[in-house]
């Protein structure tokens, strides 16, 4: 906005008219040529003028006129622009006469010759000029020009840029001159100098006092917007945008069109977007010729851009496209913006290509260039080409300003297309072009994501530790530490992870970094096994933010560190979690797996085959897939479900036979298949297995398996081939147990039963903390004991005891181990073992054996009533055979009757005889009654029941009922009778070859035999005595010839010796 400058004063109409009174000394001649020349002056022909005067001066030069004719001379010479000459003779008036009238006038007219000289071909008079006005100022400060001279030496000091000078006379002509014409103007310089020295606060003052003092002036307006410019120096916009709404209401304001474009600044520093627009706009359309038309149009679709107004924007920037030059060009650039940002990249590539030939030389060129590449970086298919452009960019306008933010943009974009060594060159490139851009540490992010992405993590590892060190305060320090993390992670460098996320991981402000953090933390923590603390990050990461870009995968993970301990149905919860939560979760085929995992795992089979069935069927081009479906087998296998299993396995290979686990799965299919029954489609998948040259260790579970599927078909003897052949090639293997288990029982099925007991004595030599050593120690107890080998029987069923694990086997070698004691005779160590039986295994199957075994023995050991209790505890449907039952009944009937409980001894033999009367001890049964009968003195009772005994016995209680009846016959001297049932004894049961239970018997029955004859020789005479003595001798001698370690012997001997004397 220029400075006003005032039209110099002269001081000339005095001395114009000066001639009205000639002086006496003047001549005539001297008056006509003065009078000529006044003339001349006053019709303005001052060269005319000029020439008179000079004539009076050179013919007249001591005349009284002679100074006015010199001062009017310079005059003229001023009015003719020949300043020197003009300067020259009013200094010349000044020095002549220093005391002279026209000193006052002098000066001025000094001042403004100087003056008009500097402003027009030599600025050095500007000194001058303000130091003749200074001094006129000086010397008359109340004379008629003083107000003039402070003005024009105020405009004299500005105008030879002494502006500091300037400000003394402009202030002194305001404040002292109240009614000079010159004090608005002096006003208004004194503001604008002010305002050229940097000095806005004091100028706006200034400005504020000329409004005061001239609201009407015709500078006014003017005032007002310098006085808004000074507002807005001091950035307050505000007052500046108040000030400059009331200049801009003056429509005949005529710098309006700068008063509104200051005011869409003002606003515009105020972020009042929308109203700098229309401000803009209005300037643009109300102002067509306005030298700021072009840039206020582009300026208003600028506005509107920063407001995201975007159909202004591009109504406005469409119009300020179609200008000529550089504006239309710069207008085009940011149209291109608004279609970026509104997803047009199509409509903004076609805008920039279509200007590219006219911007070339332009600075919208390489703009032009860049919204052309962005365009195409917004465009995902296209987004590879833009890659090319920046690159070209760079390379075609390497000095060009933006050529590093194209450099940058290219490495970004190669980054995202995952086009890394791209990413990685230019990025690099950026680095060592731009080492002091401020884009640079986002350029060696991009170098390091890019060296992570291609798995260059060591490098990647440095270069975000460098970035690091260099982000000083930066935002995203937060985010790359935690790509530092990453890279840390994915080199398995745990430990590292964790000393760099501990302390930082809970810090994060940002809620989605701090989920982040925590994950990767519990992800390494994961990784050593420190399930505790990973399972505390992890829950920390979801508690930061829930719903997080990797919330699905931290639930996984999450799950799997509650599984590893132990915590299945936290495990189980937390899957169930994330699959309600994210039901379109890029992981659901990894949760279904790891529900099938977890299911399994807590033995709930049906459940995970279910999940693992679901992977199988919803996501089957997932990875886990294959998994899946060997899990879903064994879920089947672990429910005997063996075509379920099969059919499983057998997708596997038919859908995924390149699979790792199709190998494998060979060997699982053929688990399956033997459970299945499909013992030659087992053996096969075994074979087929073998010929994928597994691991020595699966090679030999498949040769393990093989031999149980020869042991399912009952080929006995290939299965102990198989079992032995697998023992000597794997004399290691980790089921060795198993294998010698099954090779034992392998021999005995085929009738090797002596190599079988050897096999099951190594197992439980070389494995004794196997859970197969108790059962192998078992049967070598057996074999030892079938051998009736007892002292080695109790060695192995005491060790089979001891490591039994489970129940049976711990039972039934408690028992076998009282049984040996029991063969042996040591009942009291047999009934301890089999009180030992009962304690552990009360509820087992041989219980109610063992209490009657131990019953026996105390029955062998004649404690009766200690029997008889023993017995009384024992459960008769328990026992585990009716002969058992019988023996029950029949020695608790013997223990009453030892304790001469005679109804007690009956009722157990009635009720033995009533439950099993075809019983093997019957007879014992019947004699025991007998007995208690005959002890009961019910003698007829006695008679029936040891005829029924002897009836049923062909042995030893047949033969010991014919004796109590002889001996009830004999009591009742029915010795003919009696005879007889002796006889039976002797001569029956096989006589002399009777078996060694019944001699006894036939001893006892011999001898009374000889009593009854004995008895009847007293009374006998004659023949009968003869008789008598001759019977009663033979069988006395019976007795101690063919009997002669009975107790009877003796007794016989001596009645002999009687007999003699007879």
């Amino acid at each position: 906005m220029p400075i006003r400058h005032l039209t110099l004063p002269l001081a000339v109409s005095l001395l114009l008219f000066a001639c009205a009174a000639w002086g006496q000394e003047t001549p005539p001649a001297a008056a006509i040529i003065y009078s000529d020349a006044v003339a001349f002056q006053k019709a303005e022909e001052y060269q005319l003028a000029a020439e008179e005067w000079n004539k009076f001066l050179t013919r007249y030069e001591n005349d009284p006129l002679a100074e006015k004719a010199r001062n009017n001379l310079a005059v003229c010479q001023l009015k003719l622009e020949k300043y020197p000459d003009a300067a020259k003779n009013f200094y010349a008036i000044l020095q002549n006469n220093p005391k002279t009238e026209l000193r006052e006038d002098a000066l001025l007219n000094l001042g403004s010759t100087y003056y008009s000289w500097a402003k027009t071909s030599d600025a050095k008079q500007f000194d001058r000029a303000a130091k003749t006005f200074e001094q006129l100022y000086k010397e008359y400060p109340k004379g008629k020009n003083a107000d003039q001279a402070l003005y024009f030496a105020g405009e004299s000091f500005y105008l030879s840029d002494q502006k500091q000078r300037s400000l003394g006379p402009y202030k002194a002509l305001v404040e002292q001159f109240t009614h000079s014409p010159y004090r608005a103007d002096a006003a208004y310089a004194w503001g604008v100098t002010l305002e050229e020295l940097n000095k806005p606060g004091e100028a706006a003052d200034v400005y504020g006092k000329f409004l005061a003092a001239f609201p009407q002036h015709d500078l006014a307006a003017e005032v007002r917007m310098r006085q808004a410019e000074t507002m807005l120096t001091q950035n307050d916009f505000a007052k500046a945008t108040q000030t400059l709404t009331a200049v801009t209401a003056d429509p005949k304001f005529p710098l309006i069109d700068h008063a509104l474009y200051r005011l869409a600044f003002a606003q515009l520093k105020q972020d009042q977007l929308a109203a700098a627009g229309a401000t803009y706009a209005k300037l643009a359309s109300d102002y067509p010729k306005s030298k700021y038309h072009d840039e206020a149009l582009m300026l208003a679709g600028r506005c509107y851009y920063r407001a995201e107004d975007w159909n202004q924007a591009a109504k406005l920037l469409g119009a300020a496209a179609k200008l000529p030059d550089d504006a239309g060009l710069e207008a085009a650039h940011w149209l291109c913006r608004v279609y970026l940002k509104t997803g047009k990249p199509q409509d903004a590539e076609k805008l920039a290509a279509s200007k590219l030939a006219a911007a070339k030389g332009s600075p919208q060129l390489v703009p032009l260039l860049i919204d052309q590449a962005d365009a195409l970086y917004d465009q995902p298919k296209r987004r590879g080409e833009s890659v090319k452009l920046y690159q070209q960019i760079v390379t075609q306008h390497p000095k060009d300003p933006q050529a590093p933010q194209a450099l940058y943009n290219g490495a970004f974009a190669a980054l995202e297309t995952q086009d890394f060594a791209t990413a990685s060159r230019l990025a690099k490139a950026f680095v060592d072009q731009f080492p002091k851009h401020e884009l640079l540490l986002d350029a060696k992010y991009v170098a390091a994501e890019a060296a992570l992405q291609e798995k260059k993590r060591n490098d990647a590892e440095r270069m975000f530790r460098e970035l690091i060190a260099a982000g000083g305060n930066r935002p995203e320090q937060g985010k790359w530490q935690l790509r530092l993390a990453l890279a840390l992670q994915l080199q398995e460098k745990h430990n590292d992870v964790v000393a760099l996320l501990a302390p930082i991981a809970g810090k994060q402000a940002d809620a989605a970094l701090k989920a982040e953090a925590n994950f990767l933390l519990g992800s390494s923590q994961f990784a050593l096994n420190q399930f505790p603390v990973a399972q505390q990050s992890l829950a920390a990461s979801l508690a930061a933010k829930p719903d997080w870009r990797q919330a699905d995968e931290t639930l996984i993970l999450l799950a799997r560190a509650q599984h590893q301990q132990g915590d299945d149905a936290s495990a189980i919860a937390t899957i169930q979690k994330m699959q309600q939560q994210f039901p379109s979760s890029s992981l659901g085929d990894h949760a279904a797996y790891r529900l099938g995992e977890f299911y399994y795992a807590a033995g709930d089979y049906p459940r995970a085959a279910h999940q693992y069935q679901v992977v199988a069927d919803k996501f089957a081009s997932s990875s886990l897939a294959p998994h899946a479906l060997y899990g879903l087998g064994w879920s089947h296998i672990q429910q005997q479900q063996g075509k379920e299993a099969t059919d499983a396995f057998s997708t596997l290979l038919t859908k995924h036979g390149a699979h790792e686990l199709a190998p494998q799965s060979l060997h699982a299919r053929a688990v399956a298949r033997r459970l299945a029954g499909d013992l030659a489609g087992a053996a096969g998948d075994v074979d087929a297995y073998l010929r994928k040259s597994p691991q020595a260790a699966d090679k030999a579970d498949a040769l393990y398996l093989k031999g149980l599927c020869l042991v399912g078909a009952n080929d006995q003897a290939g299965a102990a081939a198989q079992f032995a052949a697998l023992k000597k090639e794997f004399p290691k293997y980790e089921n060795d147990d198993k294998v010698l288990y099954e090779l034992a029982w392998s021999l005995k099925a085929s009738g090797s039963d002596a190599q079988g007991t050897e096999t099951f004595a190594e197992l439980a030599k070389s494995h004794p903390e196997s859970p197969l050593a108790a059962e192998a120690n078992y049967h070598v107890g057996e074999a030892a004991y079938n051998r009736q080998d007892y002292d080695a029987a109790k060695k192995a069923y005491a060790a089979a005891l001891s490591g039994a694990q489970a129940a049976d086997v711990g039972e039934k070698s408690a028992y076998k181990l009282g049984w040996s004691n029991y063969q042996q005779g040591d009942y009291a160590a047999a009934s301890a073992a089999f009180a030992e039986q009962t304690n552990k295994y009360p509820s087992g199957p041989l219980a109610a054996d063992a209490s009657f075994m131990r019953g026996e023995c105390l029955y062998k050991q004649d404690k009766f009533a200690d029997a008889a209790g023993a017995y009384g505890q024992v459960k008769a449907d328990q026992l585990s055979s009716d002969d058992m039952r019988d023996l029950w009944r029949l020695h608790a009937g013997q223990s009453a009757a030892q304790l001469k409980k005679w109804d007690e001894s009956i009722r157990w033999m009635t009720e033995l005889l009533t439950k099993s009367p075809d019983s093997p001890v019957a007879a014992e049964a019947e004699y025991e009654i007998g007995w208690a009968n005959y002890n009961q003195k019910k003698v007829d009772e006695a008679v029936k029941r040891f005829t029924a005994a002897a009836e049923l016995s062909p042995g030893r209680t047949g033969a010991r009922a014919r004796f109590m009846l002889g001996e009830l016959y004999f009591e009742k001297k029915d010795y003919p009778a009696a005879e007889a049932q002796f006889k039976r004894v002797v001569l029956g049961f096989g006589g002399a070859g009777s078996v060694d239970e019944v001699k006894p018997w036939q001893a006892k029955s011999a001898y009374e035999l000889g009593r009854c004859n004995e008895v009847r020789i007293r009374d006998a005479v004659g023949a009968a005595r003869v008789h008598y003595i001759s019977e009663a001798t033979k069988y006395y001698g019976m007795v101690v010839s063919d009997y002669p370690q009975a107790a009877e012997a003796k007794l016989a001997a001596s009645r002999l010796k009687a007999i003699d004397k007879l």
